[in-house]
């Protein structure tokens, strides 16, 4: 007997699925034929009816396994290929960049918080406390420098991440963070302390942490964690007022 490959398997299945369809719409078309004249009949089609939908459920779920695992032999196959390997390593480095999958290595933990005296006017919280802006900069400033991949409070941050205020908190990702902030980036720890130390927003935090009593720790890692981002955004196309879509 020779045997079936995964794809000719998970065709069969498809077609199947499909005829089941076709016997539930004329089950259900006689079905309703049939709903006045004999109440027995009606049960009897019902109770088949269900059963077939059970049996497409089962073959559906059926189906989704068999093309992972024919996407699975497809990718084995393709390890003893040079060219293959190189491609699925540029996908999983694409995959890290763009926030896709989580990463981990060495790298830099950059600590912010807010100063310990209680703001007594708006002007005081605007020195007082961490702003947006701060996290914002801190974050560019390791991406100048060469970071791999960025998280704040652990939300992972990607080319689409939102850093903004809303009322008297830091959103990441639309998600509330709090003090003290840390920005996690994974990368040359030597290359991310020097860019950073190096940039405009670390000379205002030397002074900001003397004047208004603002934290700002920095420190290197042997393991730095970047989850992968949750939710990703929907990315749409932008067209010219008027425009076709």
């Amino acid at each position: 007997m020779t045997e079936r490959s995964p794809q000719r398997v998970g065709l069969t299945l498809v077609l199947a699925l499909f005829g089941f369809l076709l016997a539930v719409g004329v089950i259900q078309e006689r079905l309703r034929e049939e709903e006045e004249s004999s109440p027995l009949r009606r049960a009897q089609l019902e109770s088949l009816v269900q059963q077939r939908r059970d049996t497409i459920s089962e073959l559906a779920r059926e189906v989704e396994r068999l093309a992972a695992r024919v996407d699975e032999v497809q990718r084995e196959s393709g390890r003893d290929s040079e060219e293959v390997r190189g491609v699925l390593a540029e996908i999983a480095a694409l995959e890290a960049r763009a926030g896709v999958a989580g990463v981990q290595g060495p790298g830099l933990v950059v600590e912010l918080s807010d100063s310990p005296e209680v703001p007594q006017t708006l002007e005081e919280v605007s020195d007082l406390r961490i702003q947006d802006v701060d996290v914002q900069l801190v974050v560019n400033s390791l991406w100048r420098a060469g970071a791999e991949a960025i998280s704040v409070n652990g939300l992972r941050v990607a080319s689409t991440t939102a850093i903004r205020k809303a009322g008297s908190a830091i959103l990441v990702n639309y998600r509330a963070v709090a003090s003290p902030y840390r920005v996690s980036a994974i990368g040359s720890p030597e290359a991310l302390e020097s860019g950073l130390l190096g940039s405009e927003i670390a000379q205002r935090f030397e002074v900001w942490e003397d004047v208004y009593g603002l934290g700002f720790e920095v420190g290197r890692s042997d393991r730095v964690v970047a989850p992968a981002l949750a939710g990703l955004p929907e990315l749409r196309w932008a067209a010219p007022e008027g425009g076709a879509s």
